[in-house]
């Protein structure tokens, strides 16, 4: 309402008296200049609003084309970042895979190798170990003087220190072993963990690339700008980089390990052939000297029968000499007591008598001789036959011997073979 009209504009009811009723007047009336002033205000507003209208249209048509550009931007931009990261986890996918491969197949080979390091702690334990010590044990079955600390024996003794020093040395590489295969699987877990996540997060920004803003099915997004990443790309980055470089270092670990555990079975395999053959040729020579005393032993022994038999012969010459003199002896008794017989003076002491007395004194000597020779030939005999006796208890105590070390031990230790296992 015009202000101009406000004061020309009349009440509608007044009183006519004092004590009348009210009386009803005309509506107002306004002038042709309030009419023609108020048109052109209304024309004007009208007017005003109109441009008003306009120039927020144009301005909401620049606002559309300015957001429609700066959201295409921002998802080029997007999608370029995300191809960019898809083809970083991709390449470090790769990486992992790759690394994943090596580190299952050095996995694998040091595993072999462990086996190989338990074949030989095996061999040396059941084979080795056993046959050594059962070799001391049989020897100590030798009897007599055999039962000595020879050569053999020293030569046992010092395989079983060699077979003890490799067997220490096998257990300190399976240790070893074992403790690489846990770290080496220890970082093929991490790789798998790694690649896990890496999988996962791939597919996610893929997934994404794909998603377009006119699709259907996008879902119900949710308001996430004030949710902050938990790590920073740096951080990403070093733990897989962290990881890689652990990979790498059980990779270098585990085939400097390899060729340890390839170098200490070769010397372990050529110490113990070295030490074997050593004891094998000790045994050898002691077989070959026991057999060479046995065979000197047999051969006096021999000699040793004859001579008994020729005692023997000569005791019997003997005895039927001593025979002949007793006859002999009896015959000159007879004679001396027949001529104690002779009457009278014919009982004299002729050159008969003394060829008679002579001939009893040298047959009584004769015979004290031949007793002599006799007890001699006995005693000599007593003799042989305790060297006899001797030499056949050490006849079998070499063949003894020779059982025991060419027969027991050296069958045994035809097993100890040995390779690269």
């Amino acid at each position: 309402m015009l202000p101009n009209l406000k004061s020309r504009r009349i009440t509608g009811l007044q009183l006519a008296g004092k004590h009348l009723g009210p009386v009803a007047k005309c509506p107002p009336r306004y002038s042709e200049e309030d009419w023609d002033y108020n048109n052109k205000i209304k024309f004007r507003i009208t007017c005003d609003q109109e441009k008003l209208a306009e120039r927020i249209v144009e301005e909401s048509r620049r606002v559309v084309d300015e957001t429609k550009d700066t959201t295409k931007n921002w998802q080029r931009e997007v999608e370029h970042h995300m191809r960019e990261r898809t083809s970083e986890i991709r390449f470090l996918v790769d990486e992992l895979n790759r690394q994943k491969k090596t580190a299952a197949l050095e996995d694998e080979a040091l595993n072999t190798y462990r086996n190989r390091v338990l074949n030989c702690i095996e061999f040396l334990k059941e084979k080795s170990l056993a046959i050594c010590k059962q070799c001391l044990i049989l020897r100590e079955g030798r009897i007599g003087v055999d039962l000595c600390d020879d050569e053999v024996d020293r030569s046992l003794r010092r395989e079983l220190k060699v077979i003890k020093g490799c067997q220490g040395l096998a257990d300190a590489a399976l240790k070893e072993s074992e403790e690489q295969i846990r770290k080496l699987r220890a970082a093929i877990y991490l790789l798998d963990q790694d690649l896990s996540a890496k999988d996962k997060s791939l597919a996610i920004d893929e997934k994404n690339l794909k998603l377009k803003d006119f699709q259907h099915d996008l879902g119900k997004g949710h308001d996430l700008s004030k949710q902050h990443c938990q790590f920073s790309l740096t951080e990403w980055q070093a733990q897989t980089y962290e990881n890689l470089e652990a990979n790498a270092k059980a990779l270098v670990s585990a085939g400097q390990l390899r060729a340890y555990i390839d170098l200490l079975l070769k010397q372990v395999c050529e110490d113990m052939q070295n030490q074997t053959d050593r004891t094998n040729e000790a045994f050898e020579r002691r077989i070959t000297e026991t057999k060479h005393v046995k065979q000197c032993l047999e051969n006096k022994h021999k000699d040793t029968m004859d001579h008994i038999h020729q005692v023997q012969r000569n005791m019997t010459e003997l005895e039927k000499e001593m025979m002949d003199k007793q006859r002999a002896i009896t015959l000159c008794q007879t004679r001396l007591s027949n001529r104690a017989h002779r009457p009278g003076l014919e009982l004299t002491c002729d050159m008969v008598q003394d060829a008679l007395y002579n001939e009893l004194q040298a047959l009584k000597a004769s015979v004290c001789k031949l007793n002599q020779k006799l007890n001699e030939n006995k005693a000599s005999m007593r003799y042989l036959m305790h060297v006899q006796v001797m030499q056949e208890e050490e006849i079998n105590i070499k063949a003894n011997t020779c059982k025991i070390d060419e027969v027991d031990c050296m069958t045994l230790r035809q097993a100890l073979k040995y390779q690269t296992f």
